[in-house]
This record gives C-alpha cells, structure tokens and sequence, in this order.
C-alpha cells in the first residue's frame, strides 16, 4: 500500500446528520456503505453517483461498526446508544447494545441479537466488529472490556473480558480477524494492539510497537503482515492519522511504515475498494457540541482516498 491522497480521490456524500462511523464496500454490487451514529440507519453510495438507504430498521439507535460478509450474503451492523441518535432513549444510554443482521443486497432484517444482559451490571458500547472464516462475529465493547462472540445461528456469549481492556473513555475499538487464526484489536485510549488466539482468547498478548497509537479507532487488515491503523482522538491526544504498521513476525510486534495525515475530521475507519484505500472522514467529534447548542447538523461527509495497492 502506497499512501497518498489523490484531488479526485473524495467522494462526497450528501445526507444532512449523518455522522457515519462504520465504512464497507459490497463489492459485487460496487457500492459503498455507511453507517450512521445519528439516524441509525445504513445507506449504499451507488456506483452511479445515487444514494440509498439500505438499513431501515427501528430498532438500532447508533449504527457504529458495520461488516460485510460477502461469502454469506450479511451486512452485520453494532447497535449502541450514548445519547446522540435520534431514536436515543435516556434510560438506555451506555446500556443497550445489539447486532443486527441483514440481507447484504436488499438490506431486510434476518437476526436481531440483543447483547445488553452479556455483561447486565456495566456500560456498554459495541464498537467495531470482525467475522470470521466459520461466519462467527466478534464485537468490541469499549466500556465493558469485553469481546463478544456471536455464532452464525445467533448464540451470543463474552468471547473475552480482562481488566487490561479497561481505561478512561472509549477502550476497545478495531478488531480484526487474520487467517492465521487470531484477532487483531485495538485500544483506543492508550493505543496498544492486542493479538487474541481464537482457540485460547485468555492467552491474549500485546503486539510490541515502536509507540503507542493513541486515539485508534478503525483497523483494515490489508495483508497477512500489514496492518491500516485509522486514529482521531483520545485521553487528551489529537492524532488524525493514518499508520501503515507492517509485522515481520505474525504481529508479535509491528514497525511502521507509513503515515498519512487527515486533518481535523475525525476519521473513524476505512476500506479497500478495488484496490485502492479509502477512509471515513466522519466528523463525529462536532456532534454532540451541534446538539448541545442547537447548532446546525453538518450536511455533508467525505470518502477519502488515502492509499493505492
């Protein structure tokens, strides 16, 4: 991956209060999807320049991490609430969390997983999410400290929860599944990377990285030994960075390759589109300050092209 932001290489997305979190390609029907923290919804870019909504369900409040899974035909989206969404509910802050299941090409409900009584005495928010080669989910809770697992029939367990998850705001965030058999996750409020064993998740380590990645929210796993590290803000450090982390070693450690400035937009996470990277500009740290000042929602939203294979 060579990094390096085309003129052309933004795509505009107009939609009024979006605030998308979550960023996918469907990549047989050439079309990307955002997932919105606002209006809790999924809508589709088309490849013809159209929107559409293809998520349309009352039941999730924030839409933050959002998974295709081609093989399968499912789009797997997180479902939390912490005050922000127009379907926000006071007493559900920080206590309702979900994953929804849907058809990838038509968007219609398949499975509704109500994940709130997996850990029922702590806050809660379901972050990011990975699948993998069995069809099995497996979602970050950044409050909880705890990784959950959801089989492909819809049986929801706590995959993993250690007190060394735990810190001030948002903790666990990026997850991402490697072939060899392992997730990759970060922790966004002091930037370390954890590497967890699918068949022994307790003997989790740490990967060594040259320093810490503070503020990581998003992972795109680009190759066996490359990793993208997507990264805003977090525990007083504005970052706004793109890492290219590259391991020699099956990510007991990590060097870094390569790093891409964003500018103040808080980019969430990002994707691979035909070869090319691209990256949420989400604007989500503006929100939250809209709506406690009766400001103007922003309007409009950016996919930015970062990087070329």
């Amino acid at each position: 991956m060579e990094f390096g932001a085309k003129e052309n290489g933004s795509i505009s997305v107009e939609s009024k209060a979006l605030y998308p979190e979550g960023l996918e390609y469907d990549a047989k029907r050439e079309r990307f999807l955002l997932g919105s923290i606002r209006k809790g919804e999924v809508i589709a870019l088309n490849s013809d320049g159209t929107s559409t909504r293809l998520v349309d369900d009352e039941r999730l409040r924030s839409v933050v991490g959002i998974r295709v899974d081609a093989e399968r035909g499912r789009l797997l989206v997180n479902n939390s609430d912490y005050g922000v969404a127009t379907r926000s509910t006071p007493s559900d802050k920080f206590a309702s969390v979900a994953l929804g299941i849907y058809d990838l090409a038509t968007g219609a409900p398949l499975k509704f997983i109500d994940l709130s009584d997996l850990q029922p005495a702590k806050k809660k928010f379901a972050n990011d999410l990975t699948v993998d080669a069995d069809g099995n989910a497996y979602i970050t809770d950044s409050l909880a400290a705890s990784i959950y697992k959801v089989t492909p029939s819809g049986k929801a367990s706590v995959f993993l929860s250690h007190e060394r998850f735990r810190g001030d705001g948002f903790n666990l965030n990026g997850i991402q599944y490697h072939k060899n058999g392992y997730l990759l996750v970060a922790k966004k409020s002091d930037g370390s990377l954890f590497k967890v064993l699918l068949n022994d998740p307790s003997a989790f380590t740490e990967v060594a990285l040259p320093q810490p990645l503070i503020g990581t929210d998003g992972l795109v796993l680009t190759g066996p030994d490359e990793l993208i590290a997507i990264t805003n803000r977090a525990s007083g450090v504005v970052s706004n960075t793109v890492f290219q982390l590259h391991s020699d070693d099956d990510w007991s450690s990590a060097t870094i390759r390569q790093t891409f400035k964003t500018g103040d937009v808080y980019p969430t996470t990002g994707v691979v589109a035909k070869g090319k990277l691209y990256v949420n500009y989400g604007h989500l740290h503006t929100l939250s300050s809209a709506l406690k000042e009766g400001d103007e929602l922003r309007e409009t939203f950016h996919i930015q092209h970062v990087g070329s294979e």
